[in-house]
């Protein structure tokens, strides 16, 4: 019984919110059209609508991108304003409607413009306001944005970039215009290319300007490059080249100039395509110093390796001093001279450049490991 009774009564209150919603929009449109021009004949655009008026603002990225020719980011967004208007109200039971779009030239607009460098395209041209019956007034501006922005290219290619937008009242100080920013959740209609927005965050801060104290609304954005090929192609050379620096280590003198010379050779050719890819920038990238260093080691290595070929073929007698040094050094290495060679002079030159060759090594796993700490 009890299920019989709710049915209709279920079935008689969303005819009632029909009816309402049915109420709430537009029924007459042309009389509502006249009494809504009534309210703007009598409205006066240029004056405030209060003393003090509390601005919402809220931005809508829809795409950005850096343009490296021109050290400049580019951004396409929606700036969305609301305020409260009481000059705008009407009774909904009486017009018929709750809400209208109204053209943006008919009403007063707060003046918040973009005071940051940049330039500007705002198309605000043929936008229309939305008013309610209880004067909320929605506005959004489109802005077509360009600002400098300087490349810091340490981390190449996997930079990031950020960029500031500020906005604030052209004439109105902080006690007539309170511009407070929106928690809109941040959502990007349009992104493509070789860049990526990764973040989009916001700050208000009071600016002081003139003498006269401001709201400053702020937007910081942070690009990144998209550029997974490169990341890995570059982590493969320098693995290569880092090899090759080290397996020529446990070969005898002779045989490590081609190991060092093919490890300064892979480098430069990396050097040589990442330059014309690089950019001009306030920085080097880490990729860059990282692969010309191993490029300068791999040279240092292979000329240290051919001083001490020669150094252990010498035939001058050997300094008193140096003999001296070797017979300390003999007590904490081996500094037994290669097979073949003979004669006191002979095997002191020997045994002298296998001692630099045990600080050269050292010095090359040191440099090496360093470079690789650097870049990563």
């Amino acid at each position: 019984m009890a299920s019989r009774v709710t049915a209709p009564l279920a079935s008689l209150l969303l005819l009632l919110l029909g009816a309402q919603k049915a109420v709430a929009a537009c029924t007459n449109v042309t009389v509502f059209s006249t009494q809504l021009d009534t309210l703007l004949a009598e409205y006066d655009r240029e004056a405030m609508p209060s003393s003090r008026v509390k601005v919402e603002l809220s931005l809508d990225v829809r795409h950005a991108t850096v343009n490296e020719q021109t050290s400049s980011v580019r951004m396409l967004a929606d700036l969305k304003m609301s305020w409260d208007d009481k000059r705008l109200t009407w009774n909904v039971s009486d017009w018929g409607c709750d809400s209208a779009p109204v053209s943006a030239e008919r009403l007063w607009l707060p003046d918040v413009a973009l005071v940051s460098a940049a330039t500007q395209g705002a198309e605000t041209e043929g936008q229309r306001a939305r008013i309610v019956a209880s004067g909320r007034v929605s506005w959004t501006s489109r802005l077509d944005l360009s600002a400098p922005v300087a490349l810091k290219l340490d981390d190449w290619p996997r930079d990031v970039h950020t960029i500031l937008f500020k906005f604030a009242s052209r004439d109105h100080d902080s006690d007539q215009i309170d511009l407070s920013l929106r928690e809109d959740e941040h959502v990007t209609v349009f992104e493509s290319g070789a860049w990526e927005l990764v973040g989009v965050s916001r700050s208000s801060k009071v600016w002081l300007q003139e003498g006269r104290e401001r709201q400053l609304a702020t937007w910081k954005l942070a690009l990144r490059r998209r550029a997974p090929a490169h990341s890995v192609a570059t982590g493969f050379v320098l693995a290569a080249c880092v090899l090759l620096l080290l397996a020529a280590l446990p070969l005898p003198l002779s045989e490590r100039s081609p190991l060092f010379a093919c490890a300064s050779f892979t480098a430069a050719l990396w050097l040589m395509s990442a330059l014309a890819r690089v950019p001009g920038g306030a920085g080097v990238p880490r990729a860059v110093a990282a692969l010309g260093a191993l490029c300068a080691c791999g040279g240092a290595a292979a000329l240290c390796a051919a001083l001490l070929r020669r150094t252990a073929a010498a035939r001058a007698p050997p300094p008193r001093r140096l003999r001296a040094c070797l017979s300390a050094a003999a007590q904490l290495c081996d500094l037994a001279p290669p097979q073949g060679t003979s004669g006191s002079e002979c095997s002191a030159w020997a045994a002298a450049a296998q001692l630099l060759d045990y600080v050269l090594q050292a010095a090359l796993v040191l440099t090496v490991f360093v470079i690789v700490c650097v870049y990563l």
